[in-house]
């Protein structure tokens, strides 16, 4: 019997914990620099990219979770109790960073969302971003903010998840290829958690050309 054909298990959404999953960290920067490279995403750095700059960028971003001023949220199949996941279960992660002001304690960004590209088109993304939502709410982070390239299919999945645009910048990232000689525009969405009714995208948007 070939496994590959087999259905996937169901997924589930995990808030990390460094007893739990910080041995994932390899896979974590693994299928960050696979976004970056395969999907050509923007990310934090430029190719050709460096093992070790990746690994030292998500230490420092577990480091902020641990300090309580970023929550990760993993995409995993159900993991047993009692046991932990391998590296290979790593089906997806996303990120919120929360606001360490004072007058913005209400407020978090979304900065990262990342699904494997074995696992799209199963609700993952949008498992994510929910369970991002459940948290940021359980913080009293009711406000969120997120920015993504403009055309691009995160850029369609946040209309999606009920995200409202208002505004874009052109020229805002230097592009992963050729060498960061192109630059892409962004597109920047808000969502407020307390809102009953929101108003709806397109009666709201703005764009900068």
């Amino acid at each position: 019997m070939d496994l590959s054909t087999l259905p996937a298990s169901p997924s589930m959404t995990y808030v990390f914990s460094p007893e739990q999953h910080g041995h994932l960290v390899p896979w974590i920067a693994a299928l960050h620099a696979s976004c970056m490279t395969m999907d050509r995403m923007i990310g934090p750095f430029l190719p050709p990219l460096e093992n070790g700059k990746l690994l030292g960028w998500w230490r420092e971003r577990i480091a902020e979770s641990n300090r309580g001023t970023r929550v990760i949220v993993l995409l995993l199949p159900e993991t047993p109790p009692g046991s932990k996941p391998v590296g290979n279960d790593l089906r997806g992660l996303a990120m919120l960073k929360l606001s360490d002001t004072e007058t913005g304690s209400f407020r978090g960004k979304i900065d990262t969302l990342l699904v494997n590209q074995r696992f799209r088109r199963q609700g993952g993304a949008k498992a994510l971003v929910d369970a991002l939502e459940y948290e940021a709410a359980r913080r009293g982070r009711t406000l969120l903010r997120v920015n993504t390239e403009t055309n691009s299919a995160a850029e369609a999945a946040f209309k999606k998840f009920g995200y409202i645009e208002f505004g874009q910048v052109p020229q805002f990232s230097k592009a992963a290829v050729p060498q960061g000689s192109l630059k892409k525009s962004e597109t920047f969405f808000y969502k407020d958690l307390l809102s009953i009714s929101q108003p709806s995208p397109d009666s709201n948007s703005s764009s900068s050309s």
